[in-house]
Formats: C-alpha cells, structure tokens, sequence
C-alpha cells in the first residue's frame, strides 16, 4: 500500500491548516475605512489647533522638529504625539539598528501612493495610511535639539533674503515691515540683532508667502507670517516669538485651516533653509 504522501503529491497548496483565503474586497475596504479615519481625524485636529492654543502650540512644536512632512501629517503626529521629534517606519528604525519598544502603538499617517486620470481629465491622487513610530517609542537614542547661532542666521537672512532688505531711518512704528507692491523689506536703523532676527525673519516669512502672487494681502496674512517666524525660531533654536494666532479666520473649515498651515509650513521651510541649511546625516 502506497504511503498518503504520495496522494499528497501534485494537488494544490492551499495554505497552512485553518488559513483563510486573501479577500481582496475585504481588504480594500479595511483601506479604505483606514483612510477616512485617518483624515477624519486630520479634519478633527485642524479646528483644534484653530480654536484651542495648546493644540495649536502642540502643532508649531511638531512642525518645527518635522519640516519634511505635509500639515495633514502633523496634525496626525501632533494628536497623537504631541512631543514627536523624530518619526518613522519600523522598517526605517530597523535599518538604523534600533527597534520598536514592546507595547507602542503606532502613529497612522497620510501618504500618496500614486496619481490617476478622472473622468473628467483631471489628475487624482492615490492615499494609503502608513504606520510610523517616533524615535522615543524606540531604542534609538535621541538627538539634542538643535541650536543656529543668532549671528549667522541673521547675516545669512540678510544675504540671501526671498525679497530686497532696504534700511529705513523713520517706518513710522513697525520695526520692519514687507511691501509686496516695492517687493522690498523695509527695516528700522538701530536695531539690536535680537530685535533685527525676529523683525526680519517675520517680514521674510511675508515675502516667502507672497512669492509669484500678485495681490498679497498682508495684514490678512499676519498671522500666518507670525505662525511661520515662530516655527522657524523653534527649528533652529532661536527663541520663540511671542505672537501666536490662530492659522486661519474663525469659521474656517477644516480643509481651509490645513492649507492655511500646509503654506505657513512652506514659508518656514524655505527660510530656515536660507538661514542654516539642514544638517548633514539628520533623517527626515
């Protein structure tokens, strides 16, 4: 009598014993929900920070330590991490010889996967929810925050400024102050260099928003340049402005107040590129 392992031989695997057949609808619904979930509470953290300083405060701490990532994606880390620093895969924390502590949950972020054509001709956009970690759920050792010196950061804003910087002997008030119309910054003679690095880096932040528009508003958009300078002040280590409002008008809605910060977050990513180009070897 043949042995049953030969019956065994050229039928079809079917999978270890009590696996399930991959659903393929099933999954793509788990995506699915995973993604309105995801943006629901991107949405939810949005009005937050409109509304609620400390959210608002928990925002501009992330954002200054992550400046490689979109609002939405704050947002997320800041709700669920308000102390994040450094954040990544567990793939990512692998390859840099670290893991994973047993026990943490992870943080679900928003990622483009890839573009397509709509019916009407129109490009979309693709979404997948990723799961990252911040560096303190790891064994990764953390990095000391980091600190520009005041001087050179004001010398290389002034070098390279994202609009014309002209002394002025009497402004009236202000101690500087952007006109887009001149497409000049106008700054106040007499200033100590603390006083000079936040007048200045608050009018750039004017400046780097109002880049290839023609009717920029700039009392409108005041509270986004204080928004912006304050960020670029805690990435680089210079103190904090005082000046802190919400992003966006009372009554906004939440996709308002995240392109409202997806544009502050630009503005301070270009001038504190200028003012201390990132650090060779720091991950993203």
């Amino acid at each position: 009598m043949e042995s049953d392992i030969y019956e065994m031989m050229g039928t079809r695997a079917e999978g270890p014993p009590g696996a399930q057949p991959f659903d393929k609808r099933a999954w793509a619904e788990r995506k699915r929900q995973e993604r309105q979930e995801a943006f629901a509470r991107a949405d939810a953290a949005a009005l937050r920070a409109n509304s609620d300083p400390a959210a608002l405060e928990s925002y501009l701490r992330v954002a200054a330590a992550l400046p490689h990532h979109s609002a939405t994606n704050i947002l997320l880390i800041a709700d669920r991490m308000p102390g994040a620093t450094r954040v990544g895969t567990a793939d990512h924390w692998r390859r840099l010889g670290a893991a994973v502590k047993r026990g943490e949950k992870a943080i679900h972020i928003i990622e483009p996967t890839k573009e397509y054509v709509r019916d009407d001709g129109s490009i979309g956009v693709l979404y997948d929810v990723r799961k990252v970690f911040d560096v303190s759920q790891t064994t990764a050792r953390a990095r000391l925050p980091r600190k520009a010196d005041p001087h050179a950061a004001l010398a290389s804003l002034v070098s390279h400024p994202p609009a014309r910087i002209e002394p002025s002997d009497d402004l009236g008030g202000p101690s500087a102050e952007y006109d887009h119309a001149a497409g000049v910054i106008r700054v106040q003679r007499g200033l100590d260099e603390p006083q000079l690095l936040r007048a200045l880096t608050t009018e750039a932040a004017h400046a780097a928003m109002a880049r290839g528009g023609e009717g920029y508003d700039r009392d409108a958009r005041a509270a986004q340049a204080d928004l912006a300078a304050n960020i670029v002040a805690r990435r680089l280590g210079l103190g904090e402005p005082a000046a802190l409002a919400p992003p966006a008008p009372p009554g906004a809605d939440a996709r308002e107040v995240r392109a409202a910060l997806d544009e502050i977050g630009r503005a301070a990513r270009h001038l504190s590129d200028r003012m201390a180009p990132p650090e060779r070897g720091r991950e993203r």
